[in-house]
């Protein structure tokens, strides 16, 4: 395998595109326990969910994990790993099998937000001016 950089959510036609944000919950087990990596030889420092149509409908739930043997400080670990790598964190990339990732997302998350905007509004400011319902709700 050939490594390569780790970088922003990227489809080939992106008509939508956005940022998302989570607030993890305290008080469930930690990822790597509800996805049954190893938690005392990895670190894990990142995950995508992704797929699409040429997998049939299905998603994939990825984390990327850096080996405990890289980790010599007690403080500042990333910074650490970076400047003992060359200015990069070397992970494994973990594709996580038998879970439904969207029921690990639910199960991690206190607080999530996720904002995706069209194309052709991404470059300007949107102002929420009213708010509705679908379908309407009756008082």
């Amino acid at each position: 395998m050939e490594s390569y950089i780790w970088g922003e959510a990227s489809v080939t036609y992106p008509d939508w595109n956005g940022t998302v944000r989570l607030d993890q919950r305290k008080t469930v087990a930690p990822l790597a326990d509800l996805i049954g990596l190893d938690a005392d030889a990895w670190m894990i420092i990142g995950f995508d969910i992704g797929g699409g149509e040429q997998e049939n409908g299905r998603h994939t739930l990825n984390v990327y994990a850096v080996s405990r043997d890289l980790i010599t400080a007690t403080a500042d670990v990333m910074p650490q790993i970076a400047a003992d790598n060359g200015g990069e964190i070397p992970v494994t990339q973990f594709l996580v099998h038998d879970v439904d990732p969207y029921e690990i997302l639910r199960t991690i998350t206190h607080q999530f937000d996720l904002r995706l905007r069209s194309r052709g509004s991404r470059d300007f400011p949107i102002r929420v001016v009213e708010l509705g319902d679908v379908p309407p709700q009756v008082d």
